[in-house]
């Protein structure tokens, strides 16, 4: 189920199995967006484990696969504006990538759990 400002299609893993996030994560997501004021370019959402096992370090498992994570390209001052609504609305996984080409925040709201501290931010 899509949300105002955030399409199936976009939120889907990209492997075509439809797999997509948590509908209270995306109803967090949207709550986010609103408070942004802008768009947000969602580069990855739901991934399901034969997905994650192809294009992530976290294999068959992690934040994507449980359906409560997304990236979203962004850079510089928006990313800083962005991650501080993020801390300041209860996500508790960042995950920041500001060099080269691939500039984007990783946003999930896992709880924690043993050996999955939260909150936690990382940098890829």
């Amino acid at each position: 189920m899509s949300t105002e400002h955030f399409t199936d299609k976009e939120l889907a893993c990209h492997c075509g199995c439809g797999m997509l996030p948590e509908q209270s994560f995306q109803d967090r997501l949207e709550v986010l967006r609103v408070r942004y004021g802008a768009p947000l370019a969602v580069t990855s959402g739901a991934r399901c484990p034969d997905y994650n096992e192809k294009v992530a370090h976290t294999g068959r498992t992690g934040p994507h696969t449980q359906g409560r994570a997304v990236d979203i390209s962004i850079s510089g001052h928006e990313a800083f504006r962005l991650l501080s609504l993020a801390v300041v609305m209860g996500f508790t996984g960042i995950g920041i990538s500001q060099k080269g080409t691939s500039r984007f925040l990783h946003l999930d709201d896992l709880p924690e759990v043993p050996g999955q501290p939260r909150p936690w931010v990382w940098s890829y």
